[in-house]
């Protein structure tokens, strides 16, 4: 994991100032203390929340179709890519901040652990998380399924409820939390099932910038912002119920933070 965060270093190296006390898998950012002139703009704040949110959000990876209808329990590896979107810069932009602004935004990777239990017949409930070098990402969602295909015909429709939690004390924001609620769309087929849907987020935090100072001053501010997005994949259930679990999704975010990822693990 210590990987990603050098990754991370080197995609944005010429617009971060690194400080002993930074380190881990969040040790990446957007915004260089020095182009703020002692001033957190409230965009900026906002568009940083927004970017965390979307980057950290807990993604299930599967349709409409309740895993009541394979077995009880799957347990997973997610990798998932994220291109950062222009909000970000246009805000710093917006106030003046324009030098080392990239002009190609980098895409960043996040790794975690993506479970989902069964709780009834036309529900069950997902979790994914990461915990490491005192930084936390953990989320979850509850699945409700409102309308099932008749036999050979039709589509999976469910409703689904997701929130996640961010703590990143190494990051500039020291926590976010989000809310997305989504519309889902699958046709379950003997070994696969392909879906689509559309959701929506609403993520809040805290950013908090320390300044080359003495005495040093922090820069600290509440921001929020929300977010709609387009996804589609396959999950595959291979070798029978307890046997592999496979899946690719991608997402069209309406504010340019586009993922491409997969999941892949076991079911029990």
């Amino acid at each position: 994991m210590r990987l990603l965060g050098i990754t991370f270093a080197l995609l944005i190296a010429p617009l971060v100032t690194s400080t002993p006390t930074r380190a881990g898998i969040f040790d990446f950012s957007l915004i260089d203390p020095s182009l703020l002139n002692g001033y957190l703009p409230q965009g900026v704040a906002d568009e940083a929340i927004k970017m965390y949110g979307i980057y950290a959000a807990h993604r299930p990876y599967v349709g409409a179709t309740p895993i009541t209808n394979y077995n009880g329990f799957d347990l997973k590896v997610e990798v998932t890519l994220m291109k950062v979107g222009d909000g970000l810069v246009n805000a710093l932009r917006e106030v003046g901040a324009t030098n080392a602004l990239p002009s190609n935004m980098p895409a960043i990777p996040m790794v975690k652990l993506n479970a989902r239990k069964a709780i009834g017949p036309n529900s069950d409930i997902g979790f994914s998380g990461m915990v490491v070098y005192g930084q936390t990402v953990l989320g979850g969602d509850i699945l409700i399924l409102v309308s099932e295909a008749e036999e050979g015909e039709g589509m999976n429709v469910a409703l689904r409820l997701g929130y996640n939690y961010l703590n990143a004390p190494y990051a500039y924001v020291k926590s976010c939390n989000t809310i997305q609620p989504e519309l889902v769309f699958s046709r379950p087929l003997e070994f696969a099932e392909p879906y689509i849907g559309i959701g929506g987020r609403y993520m809040w935090g805290t950013i908090d910038i320390p300044l080359d100072t003495t005495p040093q001053v922090h820069l600290t501010k509440s921001g929020s912002g929300k977010d709609g997005y387009l996804f589609t994949g396959v999950s595959f259930h291979v070798i029978g119920p307890q046997g592999l679990r496979m899946g690719i999704e991608g997402s069209y975010d309406f504010s340019g933070y586009h993922t491409i990822g997969t999941v892949f693990g076991l079911g029990f």
